[in-house]
């Protein structure tokens, strides 16, 4: 589980230093990588499945790169996108491939399937944070 969590930090740092993050922001984005993934990892150790764990740690990293941007006066999307690093789901990115190439249609099935739940989980937890911060600024702007 250490050695998960390190990679998602070395990971999130990586992609920040290919975004031009620049200093502080960088080790933030690595923070929050290696963060979000222990939330991902705490969640998954109590429900069985793709779409929680992945929601709840989805969740978590919109809301961070929320508060990061507020704190260093910049985007949120940079935060997002180097933080969520560790949640794409690249192996069942490529074993849906496998599947299809070496025409294993159980194989394409399950990891496609768990793709898409993947990414849906993922891309619900962010419109969500999206959602009510939008919310939350029309009501402290009025």
């Amino acid at each position: 589980m250490v050695v998960q969590i390190i990679a998602a930090l070395v990971g999130s740092v990586g992609f920040a230093i290919f975004f031009k993050m620049k200093g502080r922001q960088i080790a933030l984005a690595g923070i929050g990588g290696a963060v979000t993934w222990m939330v991902y990892l705490f969640v998954q150790s109590f429900v069985t499945g793709y779409f929680v764990p992945y929601f709840a740690a989805a969740v978590f990293v919109a809301v961070y790169a929320e508060i990061m941007a507020r704190i260093n006066r910049a985007p949120a999307t940079i935060f997002l996108t180097a933080a969520a690093v560790p949640l794409i789901p690249g192996g069942s990115l490529y074993y849906t491939m496998a599947g299809l190439v070496n025409k294993d249609e159980v194989l394409f099935t399950q990891s496609g399937e768990a793709a898409i739940v993947i990414a849906l989980a993922i891309a619900m937890g962010f419109v969500v944070v999206a959602v009510i911060t939008r919310y939350i600024r029309a009501f402290l702007n009025r």
